[in-house]
């Protein structure tokens, strides 16, 4: 069998299995209370349970073993499954019964530090310096999945938009197993959608926000271009460009409003568009254009098309400017009135974003 149809395969599979266990985690999560019930600041109106992210999580890891390449990179390969799952260990412990910041974060580290030991790293600065830049990358990407996770639907079509253009990114180098592991995430991703498409019956969770955002991120840094170090770092940047700027959008926000960054609150992308007066669905569509066309971008960067430097003006001056109208507006309030610009005050939820 041709390597094509095995990672077809792997990723069929994957999809099909996470619509199998996904009612098993949903029913899980309700007979042991383990759901995210609505307060004020939150976009859900109904009770609505964690633990779908044990399904992307279990279905990713499984069907990865189908694709091919193993025999070549059998050590990297399971260094970095192993570091996913200790990552989704941290987000399902939090889940279940909170898991407090400092302890998550050594969790994250440690998994970051494996990850790195398999080749996942930047290629700019020499041994210790890589290796710094590196963890600090996978450690903020991997938060910037659960900031995402904020309304139905975002992480996962997001997840899946990154994984897509990583696989083709991946695929055209001849990297089949980091391809076909990007595959698998997508069509975990794609399966989860299913029960998580507005109004959602089940939440990922941190259990899958922080595996989607780890392994998408340590799939970035393992990919390797003829292109040389700077564009295949840039390539990488640009193809999670929108989780970044989501990221930097908040922590500016709350530092702003003299507010510690790991309390939640409504003070996303997303909560901002809705507030402008866009539907969820509109919200999504939004959000899902801006990272295909980022996405994009860093594709043709990774094949040598675009230089670099124009790539990044191309993608970051208009996410920046995006970035600076989105912070003259307020949290969004699913119960409020007429719409106004307000600053993010330190009264949204007690959410963790950590």
């Amino acid at each position: 069998m041709s390597d094509g149809w095995q990672v077809a395969i792997a990723g069929i599979l994957a999809f099909l299995v996470v619509l199998a266990l996904v009612p098993l985690c949903r029913r899980f999560a309700l007979a042991r209370g383990i759901y995210d019930t609505p307060e004020p600041g939150k976009v859900h109106r109904d009770p609505t349970p964690y633990l779908g992210g044990v399904s992307i999580a279990l279905s990713a890891v499984l069907c990865s073993l189908l694709v091919p390449g193993w025999e070549s990179e059998a050590g990297d390969a399971a260094l970095i499954l192993v570091a996913a799952l200790i990552v989704s260990l941290a987000g399902l412990l939090d889940d279940v019964r909170g898991f407090g910041p400092v302890p998550r974060l050594a969790m994250e580290i440690g998994a970051s530090l494996l990850a790195v030991a398999a080749g996942a790293r930047v290629q700019l600065f020499g041994d210790v310096g890589d290796v710094i830049v590196s963890v600090v990358a996978l450690v903020i990407l991997t938060k910037s999945f659960t900031l995402l996770d904020n309304m139905d639907s975002a992480a996962g079509a997001i997840a899946a938009t990154i994984a897509t253009a990583l696989a083709v990114t991946a695929l055209l180098e001849g990297q089949i197993l980091i391809g076909g592991l990007a595959v698998v995430v997508a069509s975990a991703s794609l399966g989860f959608l299913v029960y998580n498409w507005h109004p959602a019956t089940i939440f990922m969770g941190d259990a899958g926000s922080l595996f989607l955002g780890f392994l998408l991120a340590v799939i970035a840094l393992k990919l390797r271009t003829g292109v040389g170090h700077f564009p295949s770092a840039m390539a990488a940047v640009l193809l999670v460009a929108p989780a970044v700027l989501d990221t930097a959008l908040v922590v500016i926000s709350r530092v702003r409003a003299r507010r510690p960054i790991y309390i939640g609150g409504t003070d996303h992308t997303s909560h901002r568009l809705m507030l402008l007066g866009l539907g969820p669905r509109l919200v999504l569509a939004v959000l899902l254009l801006a990272t295909a066309f980022s996405a994009s971008i860093g594709v043709t960067v990774s094949q040598g098309l675009l230089h670099p430097l124009l790539a990044a003006v191309v993608v970051f001056v208009p996410g920046l400017i995006a970035m600076v109208a989105l912070l003259r507006v307020g949290r969004y309030d699913p119960n409020g009135g007429r719409a106004q610009l307000l600053r993010v005050s330190a009264d949204a939820d007690a959410a963790s974003d950590v």
